[in-house]
């Protein structure tokens, strides 16, 4: 079991450095934008390329996740070739059309989301990058299908590399402001297309899509389409914050909110990394004897490492906010610490509903998603008119902990697996504290760097001495999977 833990650390680790990274290139744009844009613009900036992350989650179709679950469950080389080329034409295809209608409506765009339509240029931009993020995703897709890490690695720091140099230049040296932001993420995902056409052209064959394939496309669009709705839930509950601070609170208080945001992705950085690695690995062991062992041991050691990251994240707030950013942006520290355990528990959800997608059940997934959204609407509309970015915190916190524990809950009924469950909850017990006491202490002392250092340390520490004292992690194990890490990494070198 701990060679199989170390087999998807080393994975992890590889996404960790280059997928994730072009997901979250922002991050690394961050100092470059606090001192460039106002808190105002930096909020409308985030109102676009929040609306790209729904396009893209819309028009993908659920064929991401339909692919991973039927491409697992044959053995047909064939059929798995048929599977990568129906999930690359048929979400591309429907991007298009989608894209040209939203640029000419672009005006009605700008008025939604912001109140406003003198944002419509910033929209026509962030609307036509659609297509060419759509299509690196689906390449993205099925080179983690192929267990290819190295390409797709190589593909992906490809990505942050060229987008953002573009942006670096463009806002930084040519002065373009929010438009040069949007035009280099665009001319960089449609150069980086180039390549990943060439990666994929021996795997994506139009020639595969005969009338024989249309039962196998039909099978894929039953099991994708319910995502569909559980994708734009799910962005409801990721993004609908921003949309109502900026329509409640203001454009500054969403680019501080968002700031807040963009420094938690340092621990949603590596949770997405993990989820790369672990989502087609899951399902390649499933029908392995020890398999369910395997799945209930990784939510225990993710839930441990994501909620002790997110102990760490609350309490060095002030110190990452004084790096990285300018004073305007400082109220963001109040933030941070609730939106890293709402990363954790999004992270959470998709290692412990992996029973829904064994049972091949996309069904609950959608019903999982709105009911997670609905909370996160309710609890915005009510906590942001009190309590402003701390409330919108809250709310991201509470409706993505809805998703996982009805997540949990829906998937022991169809595939029950023997979860640690008491182990987990005592995790989250003792974590909660901690960030709980952290941003206590933030707002109330507003700290210097060595001082949130220090609380850091203290804080971590005794997050880890309950978690060793429950025995719910031992050092033997943890040893054990450090050196099963080393050896994989040694043998890969040695290739």
């Amino acid at each position: 079991m701990l060679s199989r833990l170390a087999q998807v650390s080393k994975d992890a680790a590889v996404y960790g450095i280059a997928g994730a990274l072009s997901r979250f290139s922002g991050l690394i744009l961050l100092p470059l934008y606090t001192n460039t844009f106002t808190t105002g613009e930096y909020g409308i900036f985030q109102s676009v390329t929040n609306l790209g992350a729904l396009l893209l989650a819309i028009t993908v179709m659920g064929l991401d996740g339909a692919s991973a679950i039927l491409y697992f469950a044959t053995d047909d080389e064939h059929t798995k070739r048929l599977i990568c080329t129906i999930g690359a034409i048929v979400s591309v295809v429907v991007s298009l059309p989608v894209t040209l209608l939203l640029i000419f409506g672009a005006e009605w765009l700008s008025w939604v989301a912001t109140g406003s339509s003198q944002y419509d240029d910033l929209f026509r931009l962030g609307v036509a990058v659609l297509p060419f993020s759509l299509f690196l995703l689906t390449t993205n897709n099925i080179m983690r299908l192929l267990f290819r890490a190295r390409t797709y690695a190589l593909l992906n720091l490809g990505l942050t590399i060229v987008v953002s140099g573009l942006i670096i230049y463009l806002v930084g040296f040519a002065h373009w402001g929010l438009e040069g932001a949007l035009w280099g993420a665009l001319i960089g995902n449609a150069l980086l297309s180039i390549p990943a056409l060439v990666v994929i052209k021996n795997i994506v064959s139009p020639a595969l899509l005969t009338r024989d394939s249309w039962p196998l496309a039909r099978r894929m669009l039953r099991l994708g389409l319910p995502l569909v709705p559980a994708s734009i839930a799910l962005w409801v509950t990721n993004f609908s914050n921003t949309y109502f601070l900026l329509q409640i609170a203001g454009a500054g208080a969403t680019g501080v909110f968002r700031i807040g945001a963009q420094l938690a992705a340092i621990l949603s950085l590596a949770i997405w990394a993990f989820q790369l690695a672990w989502a087609p690995y899951s399902l390649s062991i499933a029908r392995e004897p020890d398999a369910a062992r395997t799945f209930s041991r990784v939510a225990t050691l993710f839930t441990g490492g994501v909620v002790g990251a997110s102990v760490l994240m609350s309490a060095l707030a002030p110190a990452i906010l004084s790096v990285l950013t300018n004073r305007d942006y400082a109220q963001a520290a109040s933030v941070i610490g609730l939106l890293s355990l709402a990363a954790a528990a999004s992270g959470t959800y998709y290692v412990v509903s992996i029973g829904l997608n064994l049972a091949q059940r996309t069904g609950p997934v959608a019903w999982i998603a709105i009911a997670a959204a609905v909370a996160n609407v309710v609890l915005n509309l009510s906590l942001i008119p009190i309590w402003g970015i701390v409330g919108a915190g809250l709310a991201a916190l509470a409706a993505n902990l809805v998703s996982t524990v009805l997540a949990y809950t829906m998937a022991q009924k169809v595939y029950h697996l023997p979860y640690e469950s008491w182990r987990v909850l005592i995790i989250w017990l003792v974590g909660g504290m901690c960030v709980t006491a952290a941003g206590v202490f933030n707002a109330a002392v507003g700290p210097p760097i060595w001082l949130s250092v220090l609380v850091a340390c203290v804080l971590l520490l005794i997050f880890v001495a309950t978690i060793f004292a429950a025995r719910i992690i031992t050092v033997q194990e943890i040893k054990v999977l450090a050196g099963a890490i080393s050896r994989k990494a040694g043998r890969t070198r040695g290739q």
